[in-house]
């Protein structure tokens, strides 16, 4: 969702829309520049919304395939809650063989499509997309988005895989120095790899806290661990990396799918950390920590656990 405003009048207009500075004249200060710069995103932004919403609407193949399913308890439509370096491709993946073909040629598909949707066999799945995810036609869908910026219709089933967070940490880390494999859509940016280019110890000065603490942040804007706890209570289906087998086939039983597990952005290559650096790390992650007490003790989800709710 955007802001509404009213549309700027004059030139004004026709200059944002050219790309939101002026192109002559050199009479703009720096402070109408930015203002400039800003309508012409929103603008931007306001097509692509309006672009959107047309092309849902019209895609009637999809339509045609995307129609609702009606889950064992009533539910429409699975959701994941994706914090990376969980096994939530796994997920993703697990979810895509279910219409008979390889589940990384469905993905390619996702990838390939601006509205990040496809269809395989009687299935539907959507990934990314806000409007798309929103709007709710598919069996499954995921996203990294944080859990109060992305809207979900009613009789949506949630999901989300929790990892120990030093070994999340550590697993994100070393998926940065290997990178993905060339054939794997999503590719990891040359930026984000950068954060990882010179040894554990600079990795950690240089990541940011809320990349560190990714598990908080899905669920809490304000790194809130009694607002994430809630927030994680409140989905349908919570389990841990450690336990993915055995969640996975709580899930598929609970929604009556022949669910089998699938392996994808494993990274082979791992290095390893000196006891101070794994302390050090450790002493970083003590909120995701706490958070992971506060959910083994309000009986929401633990290690080695079933899958709740």
């Amino acid at each position: 969702m955007h802001e509404e405003s009213g549309p700027p009048r004059g030139p004004t207009t026709v200059e944002a829309v050219q790309g939101g500075v002026r192109s002559a004249g050199s009479d703009t200060s720096p402070a109408q520049g930015n203002a400039l710069s800003r309508i012409g995103q929103r603008l931007r932004q306001e097509a692509g919304s309006i672009r959107t919403s047309w092309e849902m609407w019209s895609d009637s193949s999809y339509r045609r395939w995307a129609r609702d399913f009606e889950l064992p308890d009533g539910n429409r439509r699975v959701y994941c809650y994706h914090v990376r370096k969980t096994a939530g491709t796994s997920l993703f993946l697990s979810f895509m063989a279910l219409g008979g073909e390889d589940p990384m040629d469905v993905w390619h598909r996702i990838a390939q499509t601006r509205l990040q949707r496809t269809f395989s066999g009687p299935y539907s799945f959507a990934s990314n997309d806000r409007s798309v995810l929103a709007e709710g036609a598919y069996l499954f869908g995921r996203s990294h988005h944080r859990f109060s910026r992305q809207p979900l219709p009613p009789k949506t089933l949630t999901v989300t895989i929790l990892r120990d967070p030093v070994e999340r940490v550590h697993s994100y880390y070393d998926y940065l120095v290997a990178g993905d494999a060339p054939d794997m859509p999503g590719q990891v940016t040359d930026r984000e790899r950068s954060l990882a280019q010179d040894g554990f110890d600079t990795f950690l000065d240089r990541v940011p806290v809320r990349a560190l603490l990714t598990q908080l942040t899905m669920f809490s804007d304000r790194l809130d661990v009694n607002e994430a706890a809630e927030r994680i209570g409140s989905c349908s289906s919570v389990f841990f990396t450690e336990d993915f087998s055995a969640g996975l086939a709580s899930l598929g039983q609970r929604l009556e799918l022949p669910l089998e597990g699938q392996r994808a952005r494993v990274t082979v290559r791992r290095s390893s950390l000196t006891d101070d650096q794994r302390e050090r790390l450790r002493v970083r992650l003590e909120p995701e920590y706490e958070l992971l007490r506060l959910l083994d003790q309000d009986g929401i989800a633990r290690r080695g656990g079933p899958s709740s709710n």
